[in-house]
């Protein structure tokens, strides 16, 4: 179904206004019962969130017949000073009969949702993993591929990059200042249509941990994707389309990677990828962008080994002259030329990029010199891109019995846990069972992190306590928080329509794009839709689903690859 462009604007005009004329101070959801939305595995926990209803009995009814099949006592609720609610939790996890369901408390109704098998989560484990190809450059999205529910989200081919420019903060002996290069392929980053290679390195982390962890489940996993025919397992075809254009962001004669490949400026929310014209450059070179660089390299090196040799050599060769670089330069950090206005990506410590890529060269290679360069006397926290000191960890702790002897296993084992004994204690005495810290920009994506560090826990220890945690984490994204949504587009009763996405927003289709996690509640920077648009501002609960809302409605890779983990995990976890 289409709509003119002039008709979201009017539409999303009387939407906020509509807003602004109702917050004159508080407003409180009237959606009181919080559920997964997409359902619960049979034999999984299975929680709903009360909010504000001080009750003492829910019922679990059939959403056919509405007869009650299951009833349960409410405890005592806790005041969650994050959501500024009196929060309970109804506990069906006894109930394992297959079907379609509501909660009821008081009289007031949950979303429908499904108990069932894994098979419940197939098609939104394929379209998570398909946001990929949605955000694929350099190629036309097709109809055959990109068809979701009768919803057509082909496109038109955007931004080749076979033809891109050198920019004078990265002009070198051998490419100056205007030349050109060829760097098509390659994923947009988030809402815009450029290509960052540090936040490149987090994401494909994410997506090789999680091949690693399940490689039988990916190979029987097909996404209907262009390369789906091939031998390769399409996760990793998927990852491949991102690794091509890595390749030809580094400089072959002297192994430094280039910060990112950008237009000098962002276009205008309404423009398609094919109608983007502005010239596109690659910047200077950076110390950030050669470890991630070299990190996920040497990860693509000993995941495509067995089914591309040539290429896993190629990846170990260009992760190990990026190493060299980065040791020859440690202090090359990356600021925006002064004619360069788009995402910085910027940082101004790389001991935790050099941990992390020695880390994964140590992995891949064996060797000594690597392992030396590891100081594990440091803090390790919810990994972002630009606090990267966990991933080396959950490498390292899903690698260990493959280290060698000289590596002190039990120091790494002992710091993972420690990090996973963090997040768990945070979900544990949350009155939200939720593992976060703060609510900040893209907190989503840390949910996401955080459960499936919990997850990779489980899957090591086979300790429950991680597992049912993990899941937890999983039901909030998927619904059971207090905005009431379920995070992902295209899934559950209630997501996010109005995406910050360029894409999303200049297509002239109603839907948003599907598959893609959204950053979630974020009081901090209300100022971009204006602060008394936002229907709270209790942290949990500041979140708005409008285009104009990056600060909670954009999405970005680097938020979708904890998804995927996160949603392999529980798939594999309660088989």
């Amino acid at each position: 179904m289409s709509i003119s462009k002039d008709m979201k604007q009017i539409t999303k005009g009387i939407a906020v206004l509509l807003l602004s004329l109702a917050t004159t101070g508080e407003i409180f959801s009237q959606d009181f019962i919080r559920v997964n939305q997409v359902g619960y595995m049979a034999n999984a926990p299975k929680f709903a969130q009360i909010g504000s209803l001080n009750a003492y009995r829910f019922d679990l009814k059939d959403a056919k017949t509405e007869e009650i099949v299951f009833k349960g006592s409410l405890p005592e609720g806790k005041r969650w000073n994050q959501s500024r609610e009196v929060t309970q939790f109804a506990d069906f996890s006894a109930f394992q009969t297959p079907g379609r369901y509501f909660v009821e408390v008081n009289g007031e109704r949950s979303h429908p949702f499904v108990i069932g098998t894994n098979h419940i989560y197939k098609e939104f484990a394929t379209w998570t993993i398909k946001a990929y190809y949605q955000w694929r450059a350099s190629t036309p999205i097709e109809s055959r591929y990109a068809t979701f529910k009768g919803i057509d989200f082909a496109r038109e081919m955007g931004h080749p990059d076979e033809e891109v420019f050198i920019h004078s903060s990265a002009s070198g002996e051998s490419r100056k200042t205007e030349s050109v290069i060829s760097s098509p392929k390659g994923w947009y980053d988030a809402g815009d249509y450029n290509k960052y290679v540090v936040n490149a390195g987090i994401t494909l982390h994410q997506l090789f941990l999680a091949y690693e962890m399940f490689p039988n489940y990916f190979h029987n996993l097909d996404l209907n994707i262009p390369e789906s025919e091939n031998s390769l397992p399409d996760l990793l075809d998927e990852i491949k389309w991102e690794t091509d254009w890595l390749f030809t962001m580094q400089d072959p004669t002297d192994g430094g990677v280039y910060h990112k490949l950008t237009t000098k400026k962002f276009c205008d929310i309404s423009v398609q990828p094919v109608n983007d014209k502005q010239d596109r450059f690659v910047v200077e070179k950076s110390t950030s962008a050669a470890l991630c660089f070299a990190a996920v390299m040497a990860m693509a090196s000993r995941v495509f080994k067995a089914h591309d040799e040539p290429y896993a050599n190629a990846a170990l060769d260009a992760a190990r002259k990026a190493w060299d670089w980065a040791e020859k330069n440690p202090e090359r950090f990356y600021n925006n030329p002064s004619d360069i206005k788009t995402g910085t990506y910027g940082d101004n410590n790389f001991s935790d990029e050099f941990f992390w890529a020695a880390s994964e060269l140590l992995i891949t290679t064996g060797e000594k010199k690597y392992y030396q360069k590891l100081d594990f006397f440091r803090q390790f926290e919810t990994p972002r891109w630009n606090a990267c000191n966990s991933l080396a960890l959950m490498s390292m702790i899903w690698h260990l019995n493959e280290l060698p002897d000289f590596v002190d296993t039990q120091l790494i084992h002992r710091k993972f846990f420690t990090l996973a004994e963090l997040i768990y204690n945070r979900y544990k005495y949350s009155p939200g069972r939720l593992s976060l810290k703060f609510f900040i920009w893209g907190c989503n994506g840390e949910i996401a992190t955080n459960g499936a560090i919990l997850g990779l826990a489980y899957t090591i220890s086979q300790d429950p306590k991680y597992r049912d945690a993990m899941s937890s984490q999983f039901d909030y994204l998927l619904g059971m928080n207090p905005t009431d949504y379920c995070f992902v587009s295209g899934f559950g009763t209630k997501f996010p329509k109005h995406l910050h996405d360029r894409r999303s927003f200049s297509d002239d289709i109603k839907e948003p794009l599907p598959g893609y996690l959204c950053g979630g509640a974020n009081p901090n920077q209300t100022s971009d839709c204006g602060r008394n648009n936002y229907p709270s501002l209790a942290p949990a609960r500041c979140y708005l689903d409008e285009d104009c809302s990056y600060s909670t409605n954009e999405i970005a890779i680097n938020w979708n690859a904890p998804l995927v983990l996160l949603t392999t995990l529980i798939i594999n976890s309660y088989e």
